[in-house]
C-alpha cells in the first residue's frame, strides 16, 4: 500500500508563486488551481528559484509546436474538488513536446514511520504562457529578499550586524565595503 494520495489537478487556469514574510524569514510557495481543485505547495527558496530556472531553460531550448496536440488530462479521481497543502521535498518538472504543456509533481516531506498520516503527491499542468509568466516571477521572488553581501555574498539582513569570512569575522557595520561604496 502506498504511503502517499495522489492527485491530479489537470490542466490549470491559475497558477502563482510568492513569497510570504519579511527578507530572511519568508516562507515561499506555488498555488495552483483548476475546476478539480486547488494546491498550495510550500517550498524552499532554492526550490523556487530552481523551477523558474528550469522553466527558462525549457522555454529556450524548446520551440513551439507549429501545431499543438490537445492536452489529455488524466481522468478525475474525486468528484468533489480537492485542496491540498503541504511542504514539498522532491519536484520534477516535465514538458510535453507535443501538446506544449508543463507538468510540475510535488511529494510531501515524508515524516517518521509512525505517523499514520498519508502524504500527498500532487500534479499539475500548465501552458507555455503560463510557464513563461512562472519563471519570470519565481526569479524576481527569490531575489526581491535580503540584499548578498559584497565580499562574501551571502544574505545580509538589515539591523543585524554582518559576520562576513572575508573580513576574518565580525563585521559590525551593514556594509563590509564602506559607507562610500553603499
Amino acid at each position: 500500500m502506498s504511503r502517499y494520495e495522489r492527485y491530479d489537478l489537470g490542466l490549470v487556469d491559475y497558477i502563482h508563486c510568492e513569497a510570504i514574510g519579511e527578507p530572511g524569514r519568508r516562507t515561499f510557495n506555488i498555488t495552483a488551481r483548476s475546476v478539480r481543485g486547488e494546491t498550495v505547495v510550500w517550498m524552499e527558496k532554492e526550490q523556487l528559484y530552481q523551477v523558474g530556472v528550469s522553466l527558462r531553460q525549457f522555454l529556450a531550448t524548446r520551440e513551439i509546436p507549429p501545431d499543438p496536440a490537445p492536452f489529455d488530462s488524466p481522468p478525475i479521481d474525486s468528484p468533489v474538488p480537492v485542496r491540498v497543502e503541504f511542504k514539498t521535498g522532491d519536484m520534477s518538472l516535465q514538458h510535453d513536446p507535443s501538446s506544449d504543456v508543463f507538468t510540475l509533481v510535488a511529494a510531501d516531506i515524508p515524516r517518521d514511520e509512525t505517523d499514520d498520516e498519508p502524504l500527498a503527491e500532487i500534479t499539475f499542468s500548465f501552458k507555455r504562457d503560463q510557464a513563461e509568466d512562472i519563471a519570470k516571477r519565481s526569479v524576481a521572488v527569490v531575489a526581491a529578499g535580503r540584499k548578498p553581501c559584497p565580499l562574501c555574498e551571502a544574505p545580509m539582513t538589515p539591523g543585524e550586524s554582518h559576520f562576513c569570512v572575508k573580513v576574518n569575522g565580525y563585521n559590525p557595520t551593514e556594509n563590509p565595503m564602506g559607507r562610500e561604496n553603499a
